[in-house]
């Protein structure tokens, strides 16, 4: 995992980390560490998926984030969107 070096412009203090965390979309120096995000890795094999098991396969996954995000995907696309998923 890489390793980030980070360093608050006020205050000076450095941090080591592997994930900042919400501090990468945030900015701020209090989000640093506050969520770390998941590996997709082996995601395949943790179904059903979302908190409250919503979607039953990768299908399902990548159609709710067309739907909520605004995301656009032809079906090749999103077929191609889902084997990789499913590789990694």
């Amino acid at each position: 995992m890489p390793l980030f070096r980070v360093r608050n412009k006020v205050t000076l203090e450095e941090r080591e980390t592997t994930d900042p965390g919400r501090a990468v979309r945030s900015g701020r120096w209090s989000d640093m560490d506050r969520f770390k995000t998941p590996s997709l890795r082996g995601i395949v094999a943790r179904a059903p998926y979302f908190h409250n098991g919503i979607a039953k396969n990768l299908t399902e996954v990548v159609r709710h984030y067309e739907e909520e995000l605004d995301f656009e995907f032809s079906d090749p696309q999103r077929e191609d969107l889902v084997a990789f998923l499913e590789a990694l």
